[in-house]
């Protein structure tokens, strides 16, 4: 029951800041998540980023408007591009890129051919 050593202290003084730190942290985490976009509000961007002639490797559809000028992590476009895969509107297919095997993405055409089929 004696005197408090001077580490007691340091250790105090210390952790009576935690709870503001803590509280720091938390706002800049929800300034941060919401700058950050849902996958599927990117869909239609991504879309757009798409050819319906040109297949395209996920690389370079980051690289292509309206893309560019957003920060999405590839692993997120992969997701988006997957999952418009699995809606329709998008067709996957691998090809050999710079003798690697890379996915190629194509949009499918929205509308007939040719004014459709007579």
């Amino acid at each position: 029951m004696g005197a408090a050593s001077a580490t007691d202290d340091a250790f105090l003084s210390v952790v009576r800041f935690l709870p503001i730190v803590f509280i720091f942290a938390g706002v800049m985490v929800v300034v941060w998540l919401s700058g950050q976009r849902l996958p599927q509000e990117l869909e239609p961007d991504v879309l757009a980023a798409l050819s319906e002639s040109e297949a395209l490797p996920t690389l370079t559809i980051r690289h292509r408007p309206p893309l560019a000028y957003q920060d999405i992590d590839v692993r997120v476009l992969e997701r988006v591009l997957n999952q418009l895969c699995t809606n329709g509107l998008v067709v996957r297919w691998y090809e050999s890129i710079d003798s690697e095997r890379r996915a190629v993405y194509r949009r499918v055409g929205s509308g007939p051919v040719n004014g459709g089929v007579r």
